[in-house]
């Protein structure tokens, strides 16, 4: 693989810290293209995403322990990804980091 720049490397890091995290993480890699920031954008899109449209679907009466495998399912996953752009590995996140590639792949 290619050593990675240190734009890339904080693009990649800094798009799995909120929403406005991943703003900067595409605005940082919008001057000179980086495909490792770009994986990352979409796995973090794809973690945002997934992440709130469950939220919302939480948001309905339910028993506490499905907010609480939820969170816990999420943080996992999240800190997956984080640990992946610090080693600067290009590891699609478990289950889901094929299809966040596939679906956002309009990020390049």
């Amino acid at each position: 693989m290619a050593t990675i720049s240190k734009d890339a490397k904080t693009s990649a890091v800094a798009c799995y810290f909120t929403f406005i995290g991943w703003i900067i993480g595409f605005f940082i890699n919008m001057d000179e293209k980086h495909e490792f920031a770009n994986f990352h954008l979409r796995q973090s899109l794809g973690l945002l995403t997934l992440f709130f449209a469950i939220a919302a679907l939480l948001g309905m009466p339910h028993p506490m322990i499905a907010d609480i495998a939820f969170f816990l399912s999420f943080m996992v996953l999240w800190g997956y990804g984080v640990a992946m752009a610090i080693q600067n590995k290009m590891t699609p996140i478990p289950i889901l980091g094929k299809l966040f590639q596939q679906i956002f792949k309009f990020i390049k």
